[in-house]
Formats: C-alpha cells, sequence, structure tokens
C-alpha cells in the first residue's frame, strides 16, 4: 500500500509525499527491528550521492531506503535493481517513440566522457533534459519492480518447497 501511494504521488504530483516515506520507515522499523537500519542506510547514501549527480529525485531515492530497509540488504538491492529495470525499459520505450534515442545515448556517452577528463562530477543533464517528455517516474518504477520481485521470488518459493515434498 506504501508503494502504491508513494507511486500514485509521483505519477500524478510529480513528486513523493514524505508522509508515504514516513510511514514506509515506520513500518519498516516495526517489522525489522534495528535491522532496517543498515540496508536502507547504505542505499541512501548511494541514493544521495545520484541525487546530487542529478540523476534522480531526493524522494526516490528515500523509497529505495525504505524498501532496502524492510525487505533487507539482498531482497531489497533485487528489488530495486528489477524497479529500475522497469524504469530501464520504460525509458527506452519512450525514446524509441520519440525517435530521441540515438541522442540521450550520445549525450551519456559524452557525459561520462567529460567526467573522465574533467576528475569532477557534474550534474547530469541542463534544464532541457529535465523537462517532462524525458523524465518517468521512477517511484512508478520501484513499486512495479518491487512488486514483480516479490512475486516472482514467492511464486519461486512457493515452487521450490512443493518439489521439495515430492
Amino acid at each position: 500500500m506504501i508503494l502504491a501511494g508513494a507511486a500514485w504521488t509521483d505519477a500524478f504530483k510529480n513528486r513523493i509525499s514524505n508522509w508515504w516515506l514516513l510511514a514506509g520507515g515506520v513500518a519498516g522499523i516495526l517489522y525489522r527491528g534495528k535491522d532496517f537500519f543498515p540496508a536502507a542506510a547504505v542505499v541512501l547514501f548511494l541514493a544521495f550521492l545520484m541525487f546530487r549527480m542529478g540523476m534522480m529525485g531526493a524522494g526516490d531515492g528515500k523509497l529505495m531506503a525504505v524498501i532496502a530497509g524492510y525487505l533487507g540488504m539482498d531482497a531489497g538491492i533485487e528489488a530495486i535493481f528489477s524497479g529500475l529495470l522497469v524504469g530501464a525499459l520504460w525509458s527506452l520505450c519512450r525514446w524509441w517513440r520519440d525517435k530521441g534515442l540515438k541522442g540521450r545515448l550520445i549525450y551519456l556517452c559524452v557525459y561520462f566522457i567529460r567526467i573522465f577528463q574533467t576528475g569532477k562530477i557534474e550534474s547530469y543533464g541542463d534544464g532541457q533534459l529535465r523537462k517532462q517528455p524525458y523524465t518517468i517516474s521512477l517511484a512508478v518504477c520501484m513499486a512495479a519492480g518491487t512488486y514483480l520481485y516479490l512475486m516472482i521470488s514467492g511464486a519461486v518459493a512457493v515452487w521450490t518447497q512443493t518439489r521439495l515434498r515430492l
């Protein structure tokens, strides 16, 4: 429910409400206790770096931290990568449709070349790239990826237990 609420606010208001993040953090602490904090802290630190580079919003990073804290480091990372994969596929489809894929890949390559040449990490993109046609709702992707991960891992667990009984 928390993921769905965060995804809804991101999709329709272009920001994730801190109330959803707070509710997710409280649920994670109640569910995992002090084990919530290490995974959430590591993911929050890495997400903060991506935020500072201009690659995602602050709410997206906090949502990733809640996912990792709630599910634990291993399952959380797998769920987050599932969400990033959903986002990558969504972006590729949009760029392909708008015939902007080639230009975006060139821009990405130039960005990394500039980082290697100057040794300075700078913000990814300019005002042109952050406009609505090129942005996706990462919370929607995180929710979809997490749901997908939970369904597949649950099905695999049931299938494995069923095979062991035979």
